[in-house]
């Protein structure tokens, strides 16, 4: 039987520590943290890895399996990442599948937060018995695809509002305000999942006379490839069904 967690070592101080810093005081769950930046000499980290057994290594991808190596002692004990992409024989993998920004969520909101975790690693309830978040599981070999959906349809789509309300208020003089209406609808739409009602505009229409007047408009502007990606995208996808 794995070993229950008197308190967890979280290491690093971006976003998502953050966020697990905050929700864990929230949960009043014993907890402390370390990273280079409170302790660049290391001085403090051997003794922590000696005294827990739980470790939340919330590090960028490319740094996690080269920080449990560089410190061996945390081979023998209960390493955990959130990576959404990463499968590794030496960390037990939950990403949790929420957008980190810079401000801290509610109690309620995060525990909304599902956890994916890997196919046959059934381990949630005895890592986190203290979490009351719901969780699911995808195989090894899916994790790579499905982190590239999540960032798409999170990361890709905040990109293309940040543009447009950008370009709003910058170039066209509206308030960003003036397009909280229809971010909320479309948003409203997709997450209705209607068939046939989340998609309006020029490439539902078949309009080639205004997806020509677009592209033209954006004429040097970057997003112009992202437009004409997306109109092969949906060209595609019509001769698929």
């Amino acid at each position: 039987m794995e070993q229950v967690p008197e308190a967890y070592v979280i290491i690093g101080d971006g976003r998502v520590a953050t966020h697990m810093s905050h929700y864990f005081s929230l949960l009043e769950i014993p907890y402390v943290q370390w990273a280079r930046s409170f302790d660049k000499d290391r001085s403090d980290l051997n003794g922590i890895i000696e005294n827990y057994s739980h470790f939340l290594i919330l590090l960028k991808d490319e740094a996690i399996e080269g920080f449990i190596l560089e410190n061996a002692a945390l081979q023998d004990k209960c390493c955990i990442h959130f990576s959404g992409a990463l499968s590794t024989p030496y960390a037990f993998g939950a990403h949790p599948l929420m957008t980190f920004g810079p401000s801290l969520y509610s109690l309620e909101e995060y525990k909304r937060i599902p956890f994916i975790l890997d196919e046959g690693e059934d381990r949630f309830a005895s890592v986190f018995p203290h979490l009351p978040n719901p969780h699911y599981y995808i195989s090894k070999e899916l994790k790579p695809f499905y982190h590239a959906l999540v960032v798409m349809g999170n990361n890709f789509t905040t990109l293309l509002w940040e543009k447009l309300f950008d370009e709003f208020e910058e170039r066209l003089g509206l308030p960003a305000d003036v397009a909280r209406p229809i971010l909320e609808k479309t948003f409203e739409n997709v997450n209705s999942r209607s068939v046939g009602s989340s998609l309006t505009g020029p490439l539902v229409r078949n309009d080639e006379q205004t997806i020509r007047a677009n592209l033209e408009a954006l004429q040097g502007d970057a997003f112009q490839e992202i437009y004409e990606a997306f109109v092969r995208i949906f060209s595609k996808s019509k001769q698929e069904i």
